[in-house]
């Protein structure tokens, strides 16, 4: 049985004071590690990186509160905007191993965070991007303007219902409504339901939601590399 493993380190040691108590029980509950640089500064690292954290509960008795990984990069966004400037970002890199070697087991990753921005870059894009290249025959040095890579997009759930929809590069998408529809329409009041045309003819009931499509916090790319390797 083959063990997947993944690291991460951020960039630059963030300024103590810049982190406040809320911060740091925030981020340690993704297993991020806090080294002291200098007297001054924090190095944020994580041995075994965690898409998910979980808080404890806010009451005595209450539920876990689980955290995504959309969730720290929030954060992370946060403490750069209260930062006024001195920490004008923060990155996070990542590398993706296997204990055998398997093909879908490697690769790496970064994310970089400004006060306004939240950018992805992942390996697996890049190669899907050279190998469709190569496949086509549009063969050529990579410049500013060379051809986008095919967007995925993910939708994600949670005991059966959608949480969101997420896209490795949203930014290649018009602007668009995503309808959610489920067909399950039991427990319902009659005025909640909405209809549905179908092909042929009749009208189905459902109810929906609508979903904006949003930057994904989780590498997609090598997510489909491993579904395509598993033939799933």
């Amino acid at each position: 049985m083959a063990d997947y493993m993944n690291q991460s380190v951020f960039q630059p040691s963030i300024p103590k004071h810049l982190i406040n108590e809320e911060d740091r029980h925030f981020i340690e509950a993704f297993s991020i590690t806090f080294e002291t640089d200098g007297e001054d500064k924090f190095y944020l690292y994580a041995d075994e990186w965690c898409c998910n954290g979980y808080l404890d509960p806010v009451e005595p008795g209450g539920e876990e509160i689980e955290l995504t990984e959309d969730d720290l990069l929030n954060r992370f966004q946060e403490i750069i905007r209260r930062s006024n400037g001195e920490l004008p970002w923060i990155s996070k890199e990542s590398a993706y191993t296997c204990s055998r070697m398997r093909p879908d087991g490697f690769g790496g990753g970064a994310v970089f965070i400004t006060a306004d921005d939240i950018q992805y870059c992942f390996t697996g894009q890049w190669l899907e991007q050279r190998i469709s290249e190569a496949e086509t025959g549009d063969i050529g040095p990579q410049t500013e303007d060379s051809p986008p890579s095919k967007p995925i997009v993910g939708v994600i759930l949670e005991g059966g219902l959608v949480q969101s929809v997420v896209s490795n590069a949203s930014e290649q998408l018009p602007d668009m409504d995503v309808i959610i529809l489920d067909y399950d329409v039991e427990g319902f009041e009659k005025e909640c339901l909405l209809k549905v045309p179908q092909a042929s003819g009749e009208i189905a009931r459902a109810v929906g939601h609508i979903e904006n499509i949003t930057p994904s916090g989780i590498d997609l790319g090598m997510v489909l590399d491993q579904m395509n390797t598993r033939g799933w």
